[in-house]
């Protein structure tokens, strides 16, 4: 069975949250690019220090520096089975520096129009005590129908359904534009990269969360 995967996507397309539901039921871990960096900066580690200068600065942290956190996270004992990668590769160079170490079973590119990724980022709403990841969008077009992702009584004792959501200083119009511009200009060329690979699958959004049944399917897992 399939068990190397890179989720593809444009920011606010869901490849978090498909990778997050998906995992489990796999027996595999989640790799965030994003939350390996912010545990090095936690930790004020010397590479976690060496990144968040890169970030404070809004400078795109260095592939080579990504590549190497990406490839010591690689080698935990958790991911004997597999994992997917969400976040990673952003770069042409960076699926190479992935192609030197591992082998990759299936790059799924999960897709929605550049007009709804922006509403859904717009709609991000984060838990102010846990760090619980929300949408306050309802999205509604064609054969599109997303409901907003709200706090429910069982995803926290402690807020009961109720947490303080707050707005990341980076889910702004300006932020997210600029965003897509950076996805657009360096990160799509890596679907022409894994389609000359015979690696790539395409999986275009419809319901949100409610797709993981459509998308293990597509996929042919059996779970």
């Amino acid at each position: 069975m399939l068990s190397k995967f890179i989720f593809l996507g444009a920011p606010g397309v869901g490849k978090g949250t498909f990778a997050n539901r998906l995992a489990p039921r796999l027996g595999i871990p989640t790799v965030s690019t994003g939350e390996i960096i912010r545990a090095e900066i936690k930790a004020g580690s010397a590479l976690g220090k060496q990144v968040e200068e890169f970030s404070s600065s809004g400078r795109l942290v260095p592939d080579e520096i990504v590549s190497r956190m990406v490839r010591e996270r690689l080698a935990n004992k958790d991911t004997e089975k597999g994992w997917i990668l969400d976040g990673y590769p952003r770069t042409v160079q960076q699926a190479r520096d992935l192609d030197a170490v591992q082998d990759v079973d299936r790059v799924v590119n999960i897709t929605l129009p550049e007009n709804v990724l922006v509403t859904k980022l717009l709609g991000r709403r984060v838990c102010g005590d846990c760090g619980k990841n929300y949408n306050v969008a309802e999205i509604k077009e064609g054969d599109l129908d997303m409901p907003p992702l709200l706090p429910k009584p069982s995803d926290c004792e402690k807020c009961i359904g109720k947490p303080k959501l707050t707005i990341r200083a980076d889910d702004n119009l300006e932020v997210v534009t600029e965003r897509m511009r950076i996805y657009n200009d360096q990160t799509s060329p890596l679907i022409d990269f894994y389609a000359k690979q015979g690696k790539l699958q395409t999986f275009l959004v419809k319901k949100g969360i409610a797709d993981i049944p459509r998308l293990i399917s597509e996929l042919g897992l059996k779970l």
